[in-house]
């Protein structure tokens, strides 16, 4: 290479992977009333809401009736814990994720999300794991994790100011609504009054709304919140 010639830019051999990712993060993870939903596949798939799907979880979206259970999630949907972790998927078959969706989760205060595809219930292909202020692309053969590597900083995601999971605000929209919350702090005996659940429980709320973007500075959350709820909450309130 002569002297002062412009070195060649290693092409990255994940570059589509990445943008088919990063679009992903900046879309809901389905569409209600995608013409797919209307093929023989899903004919017998009903919409149900907060349906109990596996140990302290519920699911919404369409499902049907199984040996597994009166309301299988198939179709689009939302498999959500009380303790702060959702998955919400494009593709349910008979009670497994087998499509493109996305993960996030506040256990323990560590907000984290995901982004990718599922396989009969298990990661498959390529993800975007989101986590402590950067992107990570992995990859995954049928569940197992092979690889992770960094990939960028991350400046899509925002915390919400109400129930702490990440979120990319062009994907917050009203047609899904993934915050949930309590309307009400806990008492002294840990039990949240608007609901009745421990907080040891179901800390992750009894109502669903849009999530809340973090006030600018010498703004007041108070306030902001309040308005939020105002404009949200008139019949959006949702009981586990």
């Amino acid at each position: 290479m002569a002297d002062g010639a412009p070195k060649a830019v290693k092409e990255d051999p994940y570059s589509e992977i990445k943008a088919v990712l990063d679009q992903q993060m900046r879309h809901q993870p389905y569409e209600r009333f995608d013409s797919f939903y209307e093929g023989e596949e899903f004919a017998d798939a009903k919409f149900a809401e907060l349906v109990p799907w596996g140990k302290d979880q519920t699911f919404s979206g369409l499902t049907h009736g199984t040996p597994k259970g009166a309301h299988t999630p198939h179709g689009w949907g939302v498999l959500e814990h009380h303790e702060g972790f959702l998955q919400a998927c494009a593709v349910w078959r008979d009670g497994l994720a087998d499509g493109p969706g996305m993960w996030a989760s506040i256990v323990d205060g560590k907000e984290q999300c995901g982004y990718g595809t599922w396989m009969q219930g298990k990661r498959h292909g390529f993800f975007a794991l989101v986590k402590e202020g950067g992107v990570y692309l992995e990859d995954y053969d049928n569940g197992e994790l092979k690889k992770r590597i960094k990939w960028r900083r991350d400046k899509l995601h925002v915390t919400c100011a109400r129930c702490g999971l990440l979120f990319v605000p062009s994907a917050n929209t009203s047609e899904e609504k993934f915050c949930r919350f309590h309307l009400s702090k806990p008492d002294y005996d840990a039990r949240y009054a608007c609901c009745g659940a421990l907080h040891a429980v179901n800390p992750r709320g009894c109502a669903t709304s849009t999530h809340v973007e973090p006030v600018a500075e010498g703004d007041s959350t108070m306030a902001a919140l309040a308005a939020m709820a105002a404009l949200d909450l008139g019949g959006d309130s949702k009981q586990f």
